[in-house]
């Protein structure tokens, strides 16, 4: 039966394009490069940085890392918003006894998730160097299994939402059920082929999901 549901933060529970594109338009304007779209953008999401810069500036440049870093401090306030359904869907998954924790390889995920107003839904939040100490980044598991290991629930359990392949390979390292959200750059093909559980559209539909687990 499920009692606990992780999930990844951008792109799956909140819309941070519009901050990634402002922050790449920062890099940009810094360098006199040309604006980037939302398009293509959202071609890139959830790429490693190297590749991100390459496909939305031409090249990569490690001393952009912190340009961009300065924009996302500059514009994540404002622009990364909770999708439509998140809020609706948390709310009814805890109405139904459903712990809900958060896993990201932000370094300190719980200031952006208290600026959207998030924070109060998730019984636990863990970001790569919070609260359990400097953890490996996603798709290694160990974020994910310290997680599991300080709530005290086994991977049988749990799922894990995710918007990319990384996400799925966390949920199968840590032997947890994977879910893809469609709401980035995969589609439920890719899911599939990557080995994940289930795929969806809507986290919405994680209430039927948790519903029929708890007949079977």
């Amino acid at each position: 039966m499920i009692k606990l549901i992780i999930f990844d933060h951008d792109m799956t529970i909140v819309d941070s394009s519009y901050a990634l594109m402002a922050s790449f338009n920062y890099v940009a304007e810094h360098e006199g490069l040309p604006k980037v779209s939302r398009e293509l953008t959202m071609e890139y999401i959830a790429t490693p940085m190297p590749t991100f810069c390459e496909g939305l500036l031409g090249e990569y440049r490690p001393e952009w890392v912190k340009i961009f870093r300065e924009g996302m401090a500059k514009f994540e306030r404002d622009l990364i918003k909770p999708f439509e359904d998140t809020i609706p869907t948390l709310t009814r998954l805890r109405d139904m006894g459903i712990k809900l924790a958060v896993v990201s390889n932000r370094e300190a995920p719980r200031a952006t998730l208290e600026r959207t107003g998030l924070d109060k839904y998730f019984d636990e939040i863990v970001g790569a160097s919070e609260p359990y100490g400097r953890l490996p980044y996603k798709p290694n598991p160990a974020m994910v299994n310290e997680l599991l290991k300080h709530m005290k629930f086994s991977p049988e359990e749990s799922l894990y939402v995710g918007d990319a392949d990384l996400d799925i390979l966390t949920a199968i390292g840590a032997n947890v059920r994977g879910v893809g959200i469609t709401k980035g750059n995969f589609t439920a093909k890719d899911f599939s082929m990557l080995g994940a559980w289930k795929s969806i559209d809507s986290l919405s539909e994680l209430i039927e999901i948790v519903k029929q687990d708890a007949v079977r």
